[in-house]
């Protein structure tokens, strides 16, 4: 057992305890980003030999030096040679290469980061473009699908239905506690900042996956580390075992979670509030980070909690924060606005009236258009076709956007539903989004009609984002030519430059990945003490992020998105930007920020968890 003196820069003075006395006692505490985490401050543990090899947030490998192998019992637990983290980088990558598919690339990943976050994270981090679609979307889909066979090590806080007993809120509370960092935690002091839950009803484009959805939240959470520099150490993961649907998993007898149909309607409800409520008592103003909710819950329990607590959902929010940050990105390069526009999105889920809402607020709030006509600008279609006052079965958060079936009528070109294609000749969108998760599903013909409904000098945005990679509506290589280098491509998953029809320069492809924004969010909110994450908080992030796009110096090349080997630097000027419109909007409450941008970027910088080996002391 140990203690983080860089978690929290204090000197440990009780041993934690999880007695509900000491549970009530806690206060908000955020990290402090006085001492940088570069600093030679040592890591206090108790720990010895073969235990303290075991704990991968203390676990050196073969890096122990000579002292620490001494002092710790160590010396017949490991090889002679003390070994630098440079040399264990080499080792393991070489590792990592040599196994057969990307599959079993992603488990050597996990496995490692069980074993050493340390090197985990420095081995990720200096390879981030090559290894992110391994540790993250697209293969994490894969390992999901097979996460019961794959089993090795628990990570993670599993919270299941049959320990839910609704006549005690608090039992959820008490398995929560049970997670809490062992003994050196100092009473009254917050030990997470951040809790990514998810239920795994609908993951990736591959839906319900029941306990599965364990490596989306591990997965989720290491990209908050990786992204904005959030100490892994206080980040919690959680899956909300609700049973699942999923006859392959109800029938598989290696599945690991509750072999039982979906918990629904009111009992899911109360179970699902006794874990916010339980993970407020045990740690007020925690950041709790909704991840692959189904469609009917993911926007319906946001709007429950984010009035009065921090909460985030990626899904929602995430994807409508980056595609907006995108398309600022594109009208800055381009001297337009956002209400010049025309938006058809294509995929009605979460991810899409997401886009849809982040679209509106900004026409409201930076181009002063009246909500009731920035909604007019935007056209839904989904598996019904185009989403209309009189399409059945439309659920609440396409309510907003529905168009009069009285205004549509005549458009479809069979008598039956608006398909996608009559909606785009109809609607003439000069932004075409695509969360439907229906590859090659914008051909040739398509693409041409959308040039057809714009003026001579007009440049259409193209936007598939789709994942995984295979599902993608569109490949820029194909949208770049059929549009004769026109068009404006960001996509969902990286893709590399495509050469210009005409020019034959190189265009580079912008990725709207979610981690360019979501992890700065969620850590500027952090390191305010914001009371909440409101979308003032998040489009102020969003503007930053359009601002250092590539696009703004070179507008008929540039990506419309900073690089993602970019993502750290990036996220100190995101964070920054959260942390001070926290300030303005009096809601941090911390109160040592510093009022000279320079400085609090610095500050924030300083805040970041960065993986390197520190020494140990230990704690008697």
């Amino acid at each position: 057992m140990f203690s983080f003196p860089f978690r929290h820069h204090y000197k440990p003075k009780i041993l934690f305890t999880t007695s509900p006395s000491f549970r009530s006692r806690f206060t908000f505490m955020p990290i402090k980003p006085e001492r940088s985490f570069r600093s030679n401050e040592p890591v206090k543990t108790h720990l010895k030999g073969a235990a303290l090899l075991q704990d991968p947030m203390v676990n050196k490998g073969s890096a122990f030096t000579r002292q620490e192998r001494k002092q710790f019992d160590l010396e017949a637990h490991l090889p002679y040679e003390v070994h630098p983290i440079e040399y264990q980088l080499e080792r393991a990558k070489a590792q990592l290469d040599d196994q057969p598919n990307d599959v079993l690339k992603h488990a050597f990943l996990v496995s490692l980061r069980e074993q050493n976050l340390v090197l985990f994270y420095r081995l990720v981090l200096e390879n981030l473009k090559q290894l992110l679609p391994i540790l993250y979307t697209p293969t994490v889909s894969a390992a999901v699908k097979k996460w019961s066979q794959l089993f090795r090590r628990p990570e993670g806080a599993y919270i299941s239905y049959p320990h839910f007993e609704p006549s005690d809120p608090k039992t959820i509370e008490r398995l929560l506690a049970t997670h809490a960092p062992p003994p050196g935690i100092e009473e009254g002091k917050r030990p997470f900042d951040l809790v990514v839950v998810t239920d795994a009803e609908q993951i990736l484009g591959i839906g319900d996956q029941g306990v599965g959805g364990m490596s989306i939240s591990e997965g989720k959470a290491a990209l908050y580390t990786l992204g904005a520099g959030i100490d892994p150490a206080r980040i919690l993961s959680v899956q909300l075992d609700v049973g699942t649907d999923n006859k392959d998993h109800l029938n598989n007898k290696l599945y690991l979670g509750w072999k039982h149909e979906c918990v629904r309607g009111d009992d899911y409800d109360a179970f699902v509030d006794a874990f916010v409520k339980g993970a407020q008592s045990l740690w007020p103003g925690v950041l709790i980070h909704f991840e692959d909710f189904g469609r009917e819950n993911a926007a319906r329990l946001l709007d429950k909690y984010r009035k009065d607590i921090p909460v985030f959902n990626d899904d929602v929010q995430g994807t409508g924060c980056v595609v907006l940050a995108t398309l600022l990105a594109a009208m800055g390069s381009q001297k337009s606005k956002l209400a010049d526009q025309k938006y058809l999105i294509y995929g009605g889920g979460t991810a899409g009236t997401g886009i849809a809402d982040w679209i509106t607020r900004a026409m409201v709030q930076l181009d002063g258009v009246k909500e009731e006509d920035a909604k007019k600008q935007i056209w839904l279609v989904d598996q019904q076709g185009l989403l209309t006052t009189s399409t059945p079965d439309v659920v609440e958060h396409q309510k907003p956007y529905l168009r009069s079936a009285d205004e549509v009528k005549g458009w479809s070109s069979n008598g039956d539903k608006i398909d996608l294609f009559d909606a785009v000749k109809s609607a003439k969108p000069t932004v075409l989004i695509g969360t439907s998760g229906q590859a090659s599903s914008w051909d040739k013909k398509l693409v041409k009609t959308v040039l057809a409904g714009l003026e001579v000098d007009q440049r259409p945005i193209f936007m598939p984002l789709s994942n995984p990679t295979k599902l993608e509506e569109a490949t820029p290589d194909n949208l770049i030519d059929w549009t004769d280098g026109r068009a404006l491509v960001a996509t969902g998953s990286p893709f590399p430059p495509v050469k210009h029809p005409k020019s034959g320069k190189e265009i580079e492809i912008g990725e709207a990945n979610n981690a360019m924004v979501f992890p700065a969010l969620g850590f500027g909110t952090i390191l305010a003490g914001a009371e909440r994450l409101s979308d003032s908080l998040m489009l102020a992030g969003i503007r930053t992020l359009a601002n250092v796009s590539p696009a703004h110096n070179d507008p008929g090349n540039g990506a419309l998105l900073p690089d993602l080997s970019q993502v750290r630097e990036v996220s100190v000027k995101i964070a920054s930007a959260v942390v001070a419109q926290a300030v303005k909007d009096k809601v941090a409450r911390r109160k040592d920020i510093p009022d000279n941008d320079e400085e609090r970027e610095d500050w924030t910088r300083r805040a970041m968890w960065v993986p390197e080996y520190r020494p140990l002391e230990y704690l008697q």
